[in-house]
């Protein structure tokens, strides 16, 4: 762990800085909102039992895929700013990597709505959503001034999992609650994302550096 009498700082973040800091929180706060509504105006569509994916084959279906790529561009820019803010240390870079592979496969939700491509991309977001937690535990851990988010980074990533199983659970079995299982991991995903960008943008950094 870097003794804190051993770290400075990276010089204040410009306005472009913080913009694409607080990017993962605006495409996801757009996200949702085209969602929930197109899913509202949608007759043939059941929110409660239905993937979010399942919206691209309804009438006026590319409006949720322009929404997965516009997400997915939002995610990119965050992934920009958080290169941006991680100057050095563990996951300076598989952070940022891992977070544009993240925006690319959201793209790619909203280009690729048939199967079997659409749901051979679901699993690889998950899978890069749960990495990315990994690596920023790590980075979190050795960071006094983040001290408390490595725990609620993983039970974040652990209401995730389980979400998931019950999930896979429900389509399987035509379940009645598939559609809000899956809405629960993005939600999850959604607040954490919505916590950690508002401590960044309040001052908190997360780039520190050893002296030499």
């Amino acid at each position: 762990m870097i003794p804190p009498n051993k770290i400075t700082f990276a010089e204040d973040r410009s306005r472009f800085h913080a913009f694409l800091l607080c990017c993962g929180v605006l495409g996801a706060a757009l996200f949702s909102i085209v969602n929930f509504t197109f899913a509202a105006v949608s007759p043939d569509y059941d929110i409660a039992r239905q993937s979010v994916g399942d919206l691209e084959l309804a009438s006026y279906g590319w409006v949720q895929s322009a929404n997965f790529v516009m997400l997915g561009l939002f995610i990119c820019a965050f992934a920009w700013g958080l290169r941006k803010e991680l100057i050095s240390g563990r996951g300076a870079t598989s952070l940022p990597l891992l977070t544009i592979a993240l925006g690319i496969v959201m793209m790619s939700l909203g280009m690729f709505i048939h199967e079997p491509v659409h749901s051979l991309l679901a699993p690889v977001l998950f899978a890069l959503i749960i990495a990315s937690f990994i690596v920023i535990i790590r980075r979190f851990a050795v960071d006094e001034r983040w001290k408390g988010w490595p725990v609620y980074t993983a039970i974040s990533a652990i209401v995730m999992i389980a979400l998931l199983i019950f999930y896979i659970r429900a389509r399987l079995n035509h379940g009645a609650y598939a559609g809000l299982f899956e809405r629960g991991i993005l939600l999850t995903r959604v607040i954490w994302t919505l916590f950690f960008t508002v401590r960044l943008v309040a001052g908190t950094r997360l780039g520190p550096v050893e002296k030499q």
